[in-house]
């Protein structure tokens, strides 16, 4: 298919989906002193926050998934960015934890909705030949939308927790009318006959599509993996001080944000859009990260943590567009929804269970055990992997 009137406009709104999630959660978790404070909140309970998030999202990854495939990439998005909203309106009126862990679940659940309702549309409007790159692209609005919810948490030490979520709220109904006026209306095929399967059932039968999730919930766990343990593995590698732990941990971002834009770009252009050839190539180039970051341990470089963080972000960290791009490949267009909430789910729960794994390798393995559990993880998605290339 080609590209919409007003393409730019188009992946504009899909950008500012993506900036929607990340958004709704910084406002709330930058606002943790004052929140703290105010309603009394533990530092567990903070952190809940974040988990019971993660967890909205989730569980709503597939079933968001199937509900874009039935009502379009308009309704889902208008949906989204007006749960989002209405999750945030809650937060700011909590008087309590409860109250706000009902509120950023219902915000988590609204961004479970944007990433099958974004690929499906990058999907639908872009021709093949700039996929790849725009599905990576559309993942920058990631780092962007966690800014924006930072810089309107400011807004509460002068005004009031409150306000600075509710300004958040606000953005999120701003964008909901933009995408409900904007977003063009798609002119739906009606499927194949299938003998009656549930679309669900379809799903979950697609050839190919559970082993490259597998690989998706290894990847992006590995990157939360590292947002949870870089600290302590470096820590522990060479007693690092502040300053180098805040070079590591930018490199670790630089080369995600970096990450993002290359590796769709290079798929295009270079491996005509095969996104298998790209995760391939990518889980090849993070062994490298591995080994430079297991090796610290022994050199005690912080030349060598930054370049290992640094490669980690950039492969490992940045692959989510490749991933979504492959799920695009396997399944046909009236289950590229239901497809890509599939891919989401397993993406999510690689985010709970592998941080969990690093985690006991490093208590009871060291530097060493962990870095050979990364490397271990890495094998199993590139022999995954192999069925495709």
């Amino acid at each position: 298919m080609t590209a919409p009137p007003r393409a730019g406009v188009q992946f504009a709104l899909i950008f500012a989906a993506h900036a929607l999630g990340a958004m709704s959660l910084l406002s709330v978790l930058t606002a943790g002193p004052q929140l703290v404070a105010a309603l009394g909140l533990s530092a567990l309970q903070l952190g809940g926050l974040a988990s019971v998030y993660s967890g909205a999202l989730a569980a709503a990854s597939l079933p968001a998934g199937l509900v874009t495939d039935r009502l379009g990439t308009r309704v889902a998005l208008t949906l989204s960015a007006f749960t989002i909203t209405t999750g945030l309106v809650l937060c700011a009126a909590a008087g309590g934890f409860a109250q706000l862990g009902v509120g950023i679940g219902i915000c988590g659940a609204g961004y479970g909705l944007i990433n099958p309702a974004a690929g499906r549309a990058i999907t639908s409007w872009f021709t093949p030949k700039w996929r790849t790159t725009l599905l990576s692209l559309k993942q920058t609005g990631v780092p962007a939308g966690a800014a924006l919810g930072s810089l309107t948490a400011l807004l509460g030490p002068a005004l009031g927790w409150q306000v600075g979520i509710l300004s958040a709220a606000a953005i999120a109904l701003i964008a909901g009318l933009l995408f409900l006026v904007l977003v063009p209306a798609e002119i739906r095929q009606p499927p194949p006959d299938t003998q009656h399967k549930s679309r669900l059932t379809e799903v979950l039968a697609l050839p190919g599509l559970g082993r490259a999730n597998l690989v998706a919930g290894l990847t992006n766990g590995i990157q939360f993996a590292l947002w949870a343990h870089l600290p302590a593995l470096l820590q522990l590698s060479f007693g690092t001080g502040a300053a180098v732990l805040g070079l590591c941990l930018a490199a670790l971002h630089l080369g995600t944000f970096l990450g993002r834009v290359v590796w769709g770009a290079l798929t295009d252009r270079l491996l005509q859009g095969n996104a298998a050839r790209g995760l391939w190539l990518l889980c090849v180039i993070a062994l490298a990260g591995v080994a430079a970051l297991g090796a610290v341990a022994w050199v005690a470089s912080p030349v060598v943590a930054v370049i290992g963080c640094f490669i980690l972000g950039f492969t490992a960290c940045a692959s989510v567009g490749l991933h979504v791009a492959l799920t695009a490949r396997i399944a046909p267009d009236h289950l590229l929804g239901g497809a890509m909430g599939y891919t989401m789910l397993f993406t999510n729960l690689g985010g709970i269970v592998v941080p969990i794994l690093l985690g006991v390798a490093l208590s009871l393995a060291g530097v060493g055990g962990a870095a050979l559990t990364l490397a271990v993880l890495l094998g199993l998605a590139l022999a995954l992997l192999h069925k495709f290339l």
